[in-house]
């Protein structure tokens, strides 16, 4: 046998041997198959689906097996599978049974091959050796013999496990296996118990329960659940509805409450066990029909509000429950039913209203007048009522209280001289308002035992209905009769415009307005006024410092060219020192401001005094000119590129600077002081005019009470004329303690001062003060009366004394000032005609003359008086304001061209000083000039005679004469009640004492101006002497009305003589003629003229009215010119 057959052989039954190997296992599957399907048949009852499945699966697992195990076979019988290919066999063969691996593959492959090598013989033998011992070969190996035997007994095993299964369960099991013969056979599987309705088909009312009964035969689980379903049922509308029912002796009842529409209702129990055959174990399906009620398919509510908040009506629809309305509203109800209505009715706190009825529709009105809930109850044709109505809630919306923000005033608030509050307040409320008023009370000062005064005003409202609205107004409490320390405690009520349950308000917190005194007014000024003093001499104490570290900084860079670090520090450390004086200075600017305002709000001085602090206050604020800002930023710039040069100049300009802020500084201080002088006496003045004006203020009280008058009225008055009396002490004091601070500024004024405090008039105000205090303490009304009518008239004299020492106080330092300026201008003209008359001798002068020499000596001497001249100025100037920065620029300007022009006469060079002398000369003159226009401001008033101010006076005095001459008209008719009387007499007292006052001061300025017409006012002055003096006395007939208009008709003519005399003095009066020159400035070219022009000036100013005094001054001014003439004429400038 040739290898190849044996090997082909050996394949044969290699293949042979798998094949039965594939029978077992195929075998195996079919009965393990077998045995899972009819185990699961026989638990869960596959349905016909799953059984053809399961068929049709193990099918086509066999036969996918079966033809793939014979395309195998194939294969490798077409020796193409490696694993049976004849070489791989021979290799195996060899690998057990011959000694070397390969021979019986090398002995194959020689037997086929047909290219010879080598010897054939030694091949043949080779080929011969190994098929005699292939014959000896055992196969076992190569076959599957012992797969075969396993698979044989693993088949045999669960043959006898699936048989012993079916003996076992052998009734389960052959219907198991009849089910999977009929495999396309729906089979029930068995229940453990059976769901039975008891109450099966169900008929209701709408909105009734529907009760559902089942019972369980066989074994009753524990609970089941019953699914209501609506008969309807749409997905994303509807829901079912699932209960749980729990066994009661074999019984499961639930019930469905509140039905409105048909449902499906069954019960089930679902599979809790997965093996069980059953999903679930269900009833049968029964209906619940349900037969409608009536009921609400829509309603409206319209809400009429009440008319007062002006609401437009509003609707509401029934998807809301909660009627939100005002008290007061009316509320309709409209309703539709789904079924014709019988009968409605709406059920309001128990209360029940019939509605309207109009087929399926039902209507009702009612007031809201609380909060509540209300039912609506409906019956249609068949007497079926609606089943639990629907609850609809009726809750108000809240009236709400006004709101009110105050702006203005400031929660306590000290009042100033116009005796008015500022009052700005937002209001706001939801409806309106119906009014704003203002409550107040009277505070009296502790020390004095006095009921609060309580009354209320209504501020208006712009528009009541406007919701939100600003409220400003001022409050003018002028006429409250105030006195120094009192209190107005107030308030501000708001009222809403509520006309049901009534207006509603809102109260503010209390504000308080103090009426300050002037003594604690002048001291809170004066302890102000310190302070900047201090803090002003601080400020120049510092300057000085500061200038003294500059000047040393400037000569350690003059000797160096590169400045140290400490240098650098040092120079930083001033500037930086500088800075902070600006911001000090800028605080003191602030103080003053504050002065200012504080002056002004209380009306403490008159207008020159207020002027002058403002004066002060501009002198602070312009105290660092630009120029040292720019320094400042020079030396900034200088450090950081470290310029010697730059530096040393800036450091220059700050040290000049620093000079110029020293001396305004310490002209600031020295005017300071002098107004404190001047405000002193002013001070004075105004706390005795406020004396008079509080003494006739108790005055008018005091002639209101009588023997009946209540204790506690004497007791309160008392109380205030104690105060007077100490204030006039106080003040008495006040001028004695102020006279060494006066004198320093003017004797004349501090021995006036001092006579005052000690005159009959002081004297006797005490002591009627004093009396007056007795009579109100021991209640003699008419002894008081007296007492306090003449303290009156000897306060009014102090009055009228104080204020002229106040005027003639300020009319001496304007002439004073007046005096001064006219020196200077006196000292500049004579420098300005002796420069005119230098310039000519240079312009005239030989250039070989030996003159020359002489001419730079008397520039340098006109240079001298120039000096001194600058120094008159600079002191003026530490005295008053009128002397302008502009009248020193002149005179710097002035200096500076007579060192260049003495500079060139030096030189000889005559001709070149000329330009420079002239611009000295043109500088001189506008200093003159503007001298000459300070002088004229100074001068009175600005009309050529004066009477114009006292005409305005009289016809102010008329008007109110008239006034009173028209309240004496109705007392003369005598149809008046008494307590009335009273009241108007105690104002007329009041306004004739008025007049009185005005008519004194004008007659004192009349006197001091020198003008006449006083003859008339005196007749007038004791015309109205004699009235007060009856109505003083509560006597008022018509004698006396009849000189009450005997004393108007004296004003009336007086105004007209007052306007015939100004009429003639202003024909007499001269407008200053304009001279024309070409000479620099005004300077006549002629100079011979200069005389008789100067004759001219003094015969114009000793006819324009002046008083005897001022026209000596005038005269002996003018001929210290011509003196001056005469002296410039004969060259001896060096007297001057």
């Amino acid at each position: 046998m040739t290898i190849l057959n044996y090997l082909k052989k050996t394949r044969q039954k290699i293949l042979l041997s798998n094949l039965i190997l594939f029978f077992w296992k195929i075998y195996g599957f079919l009965v393990v198959s077998f045995f899972i399907s009819l185990m699961l048949e026989n638990i869960f009852y596959l349905s016909p689906e799953t059984r053809s499945n399961i068929l049709l699966i193990s099918v086509s697992i066999i036969s996918i097996a079966i033809i793939g195990y014979a395309i195998h076979s194939i294969i490798a019988a077409c020796d193409l599978n490696k694993k049976y290919k004849l070489s791989s066999i021979a290799l195996k063969i060899g690998s057990y049974s011959f000694d070397k691996k390969d021979a019986l593959l090398n002995a194959f492959q020689l037997e086929n091959t047909t290219n010879q090598t080598g010897s054939l013989d030694l091949q043949n033998s080779f080929i011969k050796n190994v098929q005699s011992k292939i014959e000896n070969v055992d196969q076992k190996p190569l076959l599957a013999g012992d797969k075969i035997f396993l698979w044989k007994r693993i088949a045999f095993w669960i043959l006898i496990i699936t048989n012993i299964s079916i003996v076992l369960t052998w009734n389960h099991s052959v219907s198991a296996l009849y089910r999977l013969a009929h495999a396309e056979t729906k089979f029930l599987p068995p229940m453990p118990f059976n769901l039975t309705s008891q109450s099966k088909y169900i008929g209701i009312l709408g909105g009734e329960s529907a009760n559902v009964e089942f019972i369980s035969i066989k074994d009753a689980p524990d609970s089941i659940n019953v699914e209501f379903k609506p008969l309807a049922f749409q997905d994303n509308t509807d829901s079912v509805i699932l209960k749980v029912a729990y066994n009661d002796n074999g019984t499961y009842k639930t019930s469905l409450d509140n039905i409105y529409q048909n449902y499906r209702y069954r019960a089930f129990v679902p599979s809790e066990k997965f093996w069980n055959p059953w999903s679930e174990i269900s009833s049968k399906t029964y209906s619940i029909s349900v037969t409608d009620r009536p009921s609400i398919s829509d309603v409206t509510f319209t809400i009429e509000s009440p008319e007062y908040t002006r609401l437009p009506p509003k609707i509401q629809k029934a998807n809301q429950t909660e009627i939100q309305a005002i008290l007061g509203s009316e509320i309709s109800v409209a309703l539709r039913s789904n079924k014709k209505l019988d009968k409605a009715s709406l059920i309001l706190d128990e209360n029940k209203y019939k509605m309207s009825i109009n087929n399926d529709k039902a209507s009702f009105k009612f007031n809201m007048e609380q909060e509540g809930k209300f039912f609506i109850s409906l019956q249609d044709e068949r007497g079926i009522t609606n089943r639990n109505p629907i609850p609809f809630h009726l809750k108000t919306i809240p009236d709400l209280h006004p709101r009110m923000s105050i702006l203005k005033p400031a929660p306590i608030i000290e009042l100033g001289g116009d005796q008015t509050i500022s009052i700005r307040i937002n209001i706001e409320d939801d409806f309106g308002f119906s009014k704003l008023q203002v409550a107040y009370e009277i505070h009296r000062p502790d020390y004095i035992d006095a009921e609060p005064k309580i009354s209320m005003f209504n501020i208006p409202i712009p528009d009541n209905v406007k919701n939100q609205q600003e409220i400003s107004t001022a409050w003018s409490i002028g006429d409250l009769g105030l006195m120094p320390d009192d209190e107005i405690h107030f308030h501000f009520e708001l009222y809403d415009n509520d006309p049901l349950l009534g207006p509603k308000k809102e109260v503010s917190s209390t504000f308080i307005a103090r009426i300050p005194s002037l003594n604690d007014l002048f001291a809170s000024f004066e302890n102000s006024e310190d302070e900047i003093i201090m803090d002003a001499e601080k400020g120049l104490s510092s300057l000085k410092k500061i200038k003294e570290k500059i000047k040393e900084a400037r000569l350690d860079l003059l000797k160096t060219d590169d400045p140290s670090w400490e240098q650098q520090q040092k120079t930083k450390e001033s500037l930086k020192e500088i800075e902070n004086q600006i911001s000090n200075f800028q605080k003191l600017n602030e103080k003053l401001n504050s002065l200012n305002n504080q002056s002004e709000k209380h009306d403490l001085f008159s207008e020159g005094i207020s002027n002058k602090f403002k004066e002060l206050q501009k002198l602070v604020e312009e105290i660092f000119p630009p120029e040292m800002f720019q320094n400042m930023d020079a030396m900034k710039e200088a450090l950081e590129k470290l310029d010697v040069e730059e530096m040393i100049s800036a450091l220059e300009n700050i040290s000049n600077n620093m000079d110029n802020i020293e001396k305004e500084l310490d002209r600031f201080l020295d005017i300071f002081q002098r107004i404190k002088a001047e405000q002193k006496v002013d001070e004075i003045r105004k706390r005795v005019e406020q004396l008079v004006k509080n003494q006739d203020n108790l005055d008018q009280q005091i002639r209101s009470i009588n023997k009946q008058t209540d204790s506690s009225v004497f007791k309160r008055l008392a109380q205030e004329q104690k105060i007077t009396e100490k204030e006039l002490n106080d003040i008495i004091k006040e001028m004695k303690n102020a006279i060494n601070d006066i004198k320093k500024v003017s004797r004349k004024t501090a021995q006036e001062l001092e006579g005052l405090s000690e005159s009959g008039s002081v004297k006797s105000a005490k002591d009627h003060l004093k009396k007056t205090t007795n009579s109100l303490d021991n209640r003699k009304p008419y002894e008081a009366m007296d007492a306090s009518y003449s303290g009156m008239q000897s306060m009014q004299s102090m009055e009228s004394s104080m204020n002229q020492i106040f005027s003639n106080f300020q009319k001496q330092s304007t002439r004073e000032m007046a005096k001064k300026f006219r020196v200077i201008l006196r000292d500049v003209l004579s420098i300005s005609k002796s420069q005119e008359l230098l310039k000519n001798e240079a312009k005239d002068i030989p250039s070989n003359s030996p003159r020359k020499n002489d001419l730079a000596s008397n520039q340098q001497l006109l240079q001298d008086q120039l000096f001194k001249t600058m120094n008159k100025t600079m002191n003026l100037s530490k005295e008053t304001f009128l002397v302008t920065p502009e009248m020193g620029k002149s005179l710097g300007v002035a200096n500076a061209q007579m060192s260049t022009s003495k500079t060139k006469l030096a030189e000889r060079d005559a001709k070149g000083s000329l330009s420079n002398q002239e611009q000295a000369m043109a500088a001189l003159n506008k200093n003159a000039k503007l001298i000459i226009q300070t002088i004229n401001k100074m001068n009175d008033g600005g009309t050529a005679s004066g009477y114009e101010e006292f005409l305005k006076q009289m016809k102010n005095m008329s008007a109110m004469q008239k006034s009173v001459n028209d309240q004496g008209m109705q007392l003369a008719l005598g149809q008046m009640a008494s307590s009335l009387k009273g009241s108007m007499m105690s104002r007329m007292l009041s306004q004739q004492r008025d007049i009185q006052n005005s008519l004194k001061q004008m007659m004192n300025e009349m006197n001091q101006s020198g003008k006449q017409g006083l003859g008339d006012l005196n007749g007038i002055a004791s015309e109205i002497d004699k009235v007060i003096d009856e109505i003083a006395k509560n006597n008022f007939d018509r004698n006396t009305s009849n000189r009450q208009q005997k004393i108007l008709s004296r004003m009336l003519n007086s105004q007209k003589s007052m306007t015939q005399r100004g009429f003639e003095d202003e024909r007499k009066s001269k407008t200053a003629s304009q001279i024309s020159s070409t000479a620099p400035l005004g300077l006549p070219s002629d100079l011979g003229q200069r005389k008789s022009i100067i004759m001219e000036a003094m015969d114009q100013a000793l006819s324009a009215g002046f008083s005897k005094e001022y026209q000596r001054m005038i005269q002996k001014y003018f001929n210290s010119l011509n003196s001056l003439e005469a002296i410039s004429d004969s060259d001896t400038l060096s007297q001057f």
